[in-house]
């Protein structure tokens, strides 16, 4: 796929930030770094279109994607949600080659993500939670099997077997 045609399913930057701020903060933005939800006012956005906060509890300033996978990144969010939504089924390389950047840094924001859903295996459920099963097809390729010794396989026969018959002959 040409940069044109990639262009169409990119979403609207607004919308992911908003999307964004719903699922990070619920319906009251509170500080990432002391918690409080009250004394926090806007100010303004960052050059990405980020909205930018202050804390009156802590006085710090901060904004949607501080402390999260998409801070310190310089992919517009839009492209950081294409990546996110294309990586359960197409590769890496062509996640690069479509969006016409660097193979690295796609793949490095890949494996951060990748990292940071591994410290959700901490996170302990309270409420009643929906889950679909999923059947994995395996095969048998890669399974060592125990009983089966790489010396009787085959017609030749090697090792101890094979020095035993020999003695019997002579």
């Amino acid at each position: 796929m040409d940069r044109d045609s990639v262009e169409v399913f990119l979403p609207n930057p607004d919308d992911c930030y908003e999307r964004l701020r719903r699922a990070r903060f619920g319906a009251t933005v509170s500080c990432v770094y002391c918690g409080e939800s009250n004394p926090v006012i806007k100010k303004g956005t960052t050059g990405k279109g980020a909205q930018q906060y202050r804390c009156k509890g802590c006085e710090t300033y901060f904004n949607d994607l501080t402390n999260s996978v998409f801070e310190h990144r310089k992919f517009p969010i839009e492209e950081m949600f294409y990546m996110i939504k294309e990586m359960r089924s197409v590769p890496t390389t062509q996640i690069a080659s479509d969006l016409e950047r660097d193979y690295e840094a796609v793949l490095n924001f890949r494996h951060d993500l990748q990292e940071m859903c591994g410290e959700l295996d901490d996170l302990t459920l309270s409420e009643v939670c929906e889950a679909d099963e999923i059947y994995v097809t395996a095969g048998e390729k890669g399974i060592e099997k125990k009983e089966e010794s790489p010396r009787k396989r085959g017609l030749k026969k090697r090792g101890e077997e094979a020095s035993s018959r020999t003695n019997r002959r002579s």
